[in-house]
């Protein structure tokens, strides 16, 4: 336990005077507040996730970011419609990202090799559960590892902020590996996609586009947030896991 500011003060004007050295007392007077103002502040707050400068998330998971949305976001918004999704460039797209995908390297697919789509839909209590399905429609093998990085875009343009976390057991409970799943012409791998907590609703901002980024500093693949005709009801604020890729049959 440090000793309280009086009796610091009351120990070094004794000293001082003792050696001497009194006219160095108001100086130290002077600096002792700040010594013990430096001691007792509290704990600095966890940082929030953003992105890094290159535009590209800095991690592979994220906190729900409540804090990083302006007032009025649940409201949709008067005025000229959002640029569309088709319409959204390399950046923007890159932009849409929550989280990065958890490994890099060279060989791993690229969107322009794939297909990427969600694929199956079930629900059980309050949770959601399909696929994010990676289809080598190239020439070349490619290889996709890890966990795939993930955002959303809503359909008044807004970039959601979920909460975004891994999972090393698939939706069935059995463990999954990280290890590097190769994909030769035609074949295909899933990494299995969960969603529950703050969920939209009907009157919700709708989920509008998905981005996948298969290697961390790619740019992502997009596709429209749905499973067939039904846009899934991932909100701002839902809480998603994911699990590393598998291969498909």
């Amino acid at each position: 336990m440090l000793p309280g500011p009086a009796l610091v003060l009351g120990t070094i004007a004794g000293v001082s005077r003792s050696l001497g050295f009194s006219a160095l007392l108001p100086a130290v007077v002077l600096v002792l507040p700040l010594a013990v103002a430096g001691c007792s502040g509290d704990p600095e707050p966890a940082p929030v996730p953003r992105p890094a400068a290159s535009g590209q998330p800095e991690d592979p998971t994220a906190a729900a970011g409540l804090d990083e949305v302006a007032p009025g976001f649940d409201e949709s918004p008067d005025g000229a419609p959002p640029v569309s999704d088709a319409d959204l460039d390399d950046a923007a797209l890159t932009a849409l990202l929550r989280t990065r995908a958890s490994a890099a390297g060279d060989g791993h697919c690229t969107p322009d090799q794939v297909v990427v789509s969600l694929e199956g839909l079930d629900s059980s209590l309050g949770h959601r559960y399909s696929r994010i399905v990676v289809h080598n429609t190239s020439a070349k093998e490619c290889v996709v590892e890890g966990v795939p990085g993930i955002g959303l875009r809503g359909g008044w343009g807004s970039r959601f902020v979920p909460e975004v976390a891994h999972s090393d057991r698939d939706l069935n409970g059995a463990p999954v590996s990280s290890r590097p799943v190769r994909l030769a012409p035609g074949e295909r791998a899933a990494s299995d996609l969960e969603w529950t907590g703050e969920l939209a609703g009907s009157e919700s901002e709708p989920a509008s586009l998905m981005v996948v980024q298969l290697a961390a500093g790619q740019v992502p693949a997009a596709f429209p947030a749905r499973v067939g005709p039904e846009v899934i009801d991932i909100g701002q604020f839902t809480t998603i896991r994911l699990t590393p890729y598998v291969s498909m049959p």
